[in-house]
């Protein structure tokens, strides 16, 4: 049999197949071998792994950001030892464990020390070896903060637009009475231009008229869709604006600390808007220390915030921080903060923070509040930023 020399080419490189495959199988496991854990320890999700035993074998770096403890305080201890700070993790572990079903999920708070929360997707599921015995439990954390910070906001946009569709109504009624009030006060003021008394009670009329008209005004704001004119910003030039003017009104007894990432990228915001958003938070942070204490501004890159939409990629956060040394607030307020017509001060509408909230919200942002009594308060707005396309 004769065979060509082409012939006798293929069939060298098929019997050589099977050999290139396998030294390729090989180092593909070697690499595995060799980079296991650094492969679970770069996961964006946190990553715990239990032994038959239910013991903790593995804990990632992101799981011990999560969960507030170490690999080194927790591993070879129980999950509930582990974990003790948050029993319902153990819950979910032995439910896969006397259950039918090869996977669990559960949606809960991380209780971490110092008061942290963070909500999170527990994924637990058994592993299972070649032979298709279980050796052991994995546990996947998946961070939901982003998700459910935007599900609050939607919802309490929601519950202000309700507000709103109320309140404008109510503003433009009571509005026309008070400029006829304001009017009568200044004719009655010019009757009576000799007497003192009289004087005095209608220059009052007038201020508290002006000073209802002006709650009205900011009250209109909830019900004014903002017509946002979105470019790429440089939040260090509004924040040091923004600081410019506050300080210029105060007096040396406050210390302004600022810890800005120089590298950060350009947000996509309307930059007069973002300037009023953040003058309502320093303002708010400086009458809060009444003129002692120290206000710390910090921006950074938002790692662990990312959000994706169906269509398409939402892309990155910077995160703007704005923290006072002031006598903070109680928890129940925390809750209410956002509401309309809330405050926490003796004097103040309360229109404020509600305010800063939706404008926040129009920019796909979200805004969160963290405050203990007798430690301050940290006020962190998270803002989209803008695509490389539309930066200097």
């Amino acid at each position: 049999m004769i065979v060509s020399r082409d012939a006798m080419k293929s069939a060298a490189k098929s019997s050589m197949a099977p050999q290139a495959n396998a030294t390729g199988a090989r180092a593909d496991e070697s690499f595995l071998a060799a980079h296991s854990e650094d492969v679970l320890a770069s996961l964006g999700d946190g990553l715990v792994l239990l032994d038959l035993d239910g013991r903790v074998a593995f804990l990632s770096p992101r799981a011990e950001d999560l969960t507030g403890v170490s690999a080194a305080q927790v591993v070879g201890r129980s999950v509930e030892q582990a974990f003790a700070m948050n029993p319902w993790i153990g819950d979910t572990v032995r439910c896969l464990q006397l259950g039918t079903a090869r996977r669990t999920s559960d949606a809960g708070e991380l209780l971490a020390p110092f008061g942290r929360r963070v909500a999170v997707q527990l994924i637990a599921a058994p592993v299972i070896d070649a032979l298709g015995a279980a050796v052991g439990t994995l546990l996947l954390f998946r961070d939901t903060t982003a998700q459910r910070s935007l599900g609050d906001a939607a919802d309490r946009g929601s519950r202000v637009s309700d507000l709103a569709a109320v309140a404008a109504g109510l503003a433009h009624e009571i509005k026309n009475p008070l400029g006829g009030i304001k009017g009568a006060a200044q004719l009655l003021a010019e009757e009576v231009g000799g007497n003192a008394n009289v004087g005095r009670f209608t220059s009052l009329i007038t201020r508290e008229v002006d000073r209802v008209s002006a709650l009205l005004e900011q009250l209109l704001e909830l019900t004014r869709p903002p017509r946002l004119r979105l470019a790429a910003v440089n939040v260090h030039r509004v924040l040091n604006d923004v600081l410019t003017l506050e300080r210029a009104g105060g007096d040396g007894a406050l210390t302004v600390r600022l810890v800005f990432d120089p590298s950060l990228p350009d947000v996509l915001a309307d930059e007069a808007q973002l300037r009023q958003v953040f003058l309502n938070l320093v303002k708010n942070a400086l009458e809060a220390m009444e003129g002692t204490g120290t206000l710390t501004v910090t921006t950074r890159i938002e790692t662990d915030f990312h959000v994706r939409h169906a269509a398409r990629d939402l892309g990155q956060f910077l995160s703007v921080d704005v923290e006072d040394t002031g006598p903070g607030i109680a928890a129940e307020d925390c809750e209410r903060i956002f509401a309309p017509f809330f405050t926490t001060k003796t004097s103040g509408t309360g229109l404020g923070l509600a305010v800063s909230e939706r404008l926040v919200a129009q920019h796909g942002g979200t805004i969160t509040i963290e405050s203990e009594l007798g430690r301050g308060t940290r006020v962190r707005v998270r803002l989209p930023v803008a695509a490389p396309d539309l930066r200097d």
